[in-house]
């Protein structure tokens, strides 16, 4: 787990990001950690108890060394652990209540249906095998919208009261797992380490019988999920979305002279930047001839500025605006807004490590990766198909587009677009 988290902070470092995204991993290994050391120093101090360092033999010291102080401790450390875990849907639920549109926005005007058409359109939606059946089930996750919003909100806020029962415990965390397992489905998303963390959480519980936990490590878990942000990294997933995106990808120009997408996995540890934080776009740093969101439509992951207060002031305004495809984009992008340069150095590089893993005695695929979004084949048939060998170059694109359903199919309109110069591999 250690390891996992250095290795995403060299990624980050290599690549020149500001930012690599830790919510898809962080939490798994705080609590991991939190839970390991705690059960190491339960362990120590009941071993120094047996020991008897101390001349006169203290009761409260013998007690330290009993099965039931022991248990009662332990129970003490899991629902803190459990707490310092829900306290990223606490949080998360937290941060929808609090954006700039006011408490009820989120669940009555936010388009959260539309990060399906994101998935889509960034090749990572498992339903894109069809596309007529990503549509469909778009239609029917628009017209639930709101009162799915009402369900999801009710339980990240109110998920401390969980740990007044074992079995409401046990089905709140199964809960949170099929809903990550809906949200993989429906658009891609894959919070694989939260899937994990909260199947291991049931399966400890479902051992445990009722009264396993005292009225103190009740307390604690309820004390930890709203207060532990103030010692552990909780993610705070709360955002509005859209059906108007800035989008970026590279393409890769074949041997044949066809310039093809190239899937997002391909690039292994430092997929995430992708569709995280784009290469030379510097909508942080300035006024923007994009729309001002993240590749998947979030509004209000950062402070992005909107082009002028008389567009839009807030994020609650950018989100009313482009969830119609209304926001006002520039054609074509003037140069400030770019810098061309940024992707070369990261995409040769990239390159260059998938020549000599392929070149390798035992080739892994980009796709045995642990991606937080992964590239669906099916959606990428041209570039799979392709060898490292078949591509002489590569340019990087950065599209406002408007996605929609009409007729059962998945519509894609670029209104506005950055198209970086060619880059030469060198063979």
């Amino acid at each position: 787990m250690v390891y996992f988290g250095f290795h995403k902070n060299v990624t980050r470092a290599v690549s020149d990001a500001a930012e690599l995204g830790r919510n898809d991993y962080a939490p798994l290994i705080e609590v991991g950690l939190f839970l390991a050391c705690g059960l190491l120093a339960l362990g120590l101090l009941q071993s120094l108890s047996r020991l008897k360092p101390f001349p006169r033999n203290l009761p409260s010291l013998d007690e330290l060394g009993t099965r039931n102080f022991a248990a009662q401790a332990a129970g003490i450390l899991l629902l803190a652990g459990i707490g310092a875990h829900f306290g990223n849907y606490f949080m998360s639920g937290m941060a929808k209540v609090t954006l700039d549109g006011g408490p009820l926005s989120w669940i009555l005007e936010n388009p959260t249906s539309s990060i399906m058409l994101a998935g889509y359109g960034l090749g990572a939606a498992p339903l894109g095998f069809s596309e007529s059946l990503l549509a469909h089930a778009y239609e029917a996750v628009r017209a639930v919208q709101i009162p799915m919003n009402v369900v999801i909100l009710a339980a990240q806020l109110l998920c401390f009261l969980a740990f007044l029962r074992r079995r409401w415990l046990i089905g709140l965390t199964a809960f949170f797992d099929i809903m990550h397992i809906g949200i993989f489905l429906l658009s891609g998303a894959l919070f694989l380490h939260w899937i994990i963390l909260n199947s291991l959480i049931v399966a400890a519980l479902t051992r445990m019988k009722q009264n396993s936990f005292s009225t103190t490590a009740i307390v604690t878990g309820v004390v930890v999920t709203i207060f532990g942000d103030a010692v552990f990294y909780n993610a705070r997933l709360g955002w509005y979305d859209s059906r108007q995106i800035r989008q970026a990808h590279f393409e890769a120009l074949t041997k044949e002279g066809d310039w093809v997408r190239v899937a997002p996995s391909f690039f292994r540890d430092a997929s995430y930047l992708l569709y995280a934080r784009h290469f030379g776009y510097q909508e942080y740093r300035r006024e923007s001839g994009h729309v001002p969101t993240s590749a998947w439509g979030q509004i209000g992951i950062r402070k992005v500025r909107p082009k002028s207060s008389d567009v839009a002031s807030s994020n609650y305004e950018v989100m009313k605006l482009t969830k119609e495809c209304a926001y006002p984009v520039e054609l074509p992008i003037t140069p400030p807004d770019y810098d061309a340069a940024r992707p070369a150095p990261f995409i040769l590089g990239q390159h260059n490590r998938a020549a000599n893993l392929a070149n390798s005695a035992v080739a892994v695929g980009y796709n045995f990766y642990p991606h937080h979004h992964y590239s669906m084949p099916f959606l990428h048939r041209a570039f799979e198909a392709l060898e490292p060998r078949d591509i002489v170059a590569y340019r990087y694109l950065v599209d406002t587009v408007c996605l929609d359903v009409a007729d059962g199919k998945v519509v894609r309109r670029v209104m506005t677009q950055t198209l970086g110069p060619r880059i030469d591999v060198r063979q």
